[in-house]
């Protein structure tokens, strides 16, 4: 607990980063969306090479390594193409997202079924939510700008939200 209130600034500058962040999302939507874009980009690059070099240097400890490498090297393919084009992947985002929240929906929802078979109590919730997924996802991939301005609107809100956390805590820290 002591080195945690010696760096109570360091919390504090964290929120003020996260606050300042929060305002550039909200004045620039599209260039946060670019953003991500890229960083999923470089995400894929990276566990893409990460993943080809484990699937060859462990290639005796797993025995369907082949897969494995042939899924390293689709993230290096994929990586490669999202940065090739950031505007392009920032324009299909929303469509991405949509379609992951609905097949996320659809899976609670199935699901849902079978937490009524074991007794479980909140089952209504679980399909009510994947319902209400499936919805959510169909409206952000049927208006790709609405879909983006929700994206990037949400993590505005959030980064702002963590943000404040984050300074009433370094506050907090530093009164101890």
């Amino acid at each position: 607990m002591k080195t945690l209130q010696k760096l109570w600034w360091f919390t504090l500058l964290r929120g003020i980063i996260l606050l300042i962040l929060a305002f550039f999302v909200f004045r620039h939507p599209a260039n946060a969306l670019m953003g991500v874009a890229i960083y999923i980009g470089i995400s894929l690059l990276i566990t893409g090479i990460l993943q080809t070099g484990a699937s060859i240097g462990f290639r005796d400890s797993f025995p369907n390594w082949g897969w494995i490498l042939a899924g390293g090297l689709l993230d290096i393919v994929f990586g490669f193409v999202l940065l090739s084009n950031p505007a392009l992947t920032a324009a299909s985002l929303p469509f991405v997202i949509g379609f992951w929240i609905i097949i996320s929906g659809i899976m609670s929802f199935a699901d849902s079924f079978q937490s009524k078979k074991e007794g479980n109590s909140l089952w209504g919730l679980s399909m009510l939510g994947g319902v209400l997924s499936v919805i959510v996802g169909y409206f952000i991939m049927s208006n790709i700008v609405v879909g983006a301005l929700t994206i990037t609107t949400w993590m505005g809100i959030g980064f702002l939200i963590i943000g404040i956390v984050n300074i009433v805590v370094g506050f907090k820290l530093k009164s101890l």
